[in-house]
């Protein structure tokens, strides 16, 4: 069995690589957050990147954007319209980077 040269974990967003804008959904209802980051997307020019943050779990019980918004995320990923997607290390943000359209329609 080969062995791994680096860390794979190491690939996940620590939350503090560059991006070109932060997003701040601390705070504001499930829908209007998804809406918001919706309209982001499709607004957005190819290349840019995004930090999104949320708030983080607070052990109430009751559920964060993280599994709706990476729902949202990674439905746009597989539809093109998102290069990249990671979430942050500390669970309350992901980091994404619009993809180019014609980058999709050249396959």
């Amino acid at each position: 069995m080969p062995a791994l040269e680096s860390d794979p974990l190491k690939n996940l967003a620590s939350g503090t690589e560059i991006v070109d804008e932060t997003v701040d959904l601390c705070g504001q209802p499930h829908a209007t957050a998804l809406a918001r980051v919706e309209q982001l997307i499709a607004d957005a020019p190819a290349g840019r990147s995004f930090h999104l943050r949320f708030s983080p779990s607070c052990g109430d019980g009751r559920q964060t954007l993280f599994q709706p918004l990476g729902r949202q995320l990674l439905a746009a990923r597989r539809a093109g319209r998102l290069a990249s997607c990671l979430p942050t290390s500390n669970g309350a943000g992901y980091l994404i980077v619009i993809a180019n359209p014609a980058a999709g329609k050249s396959r």
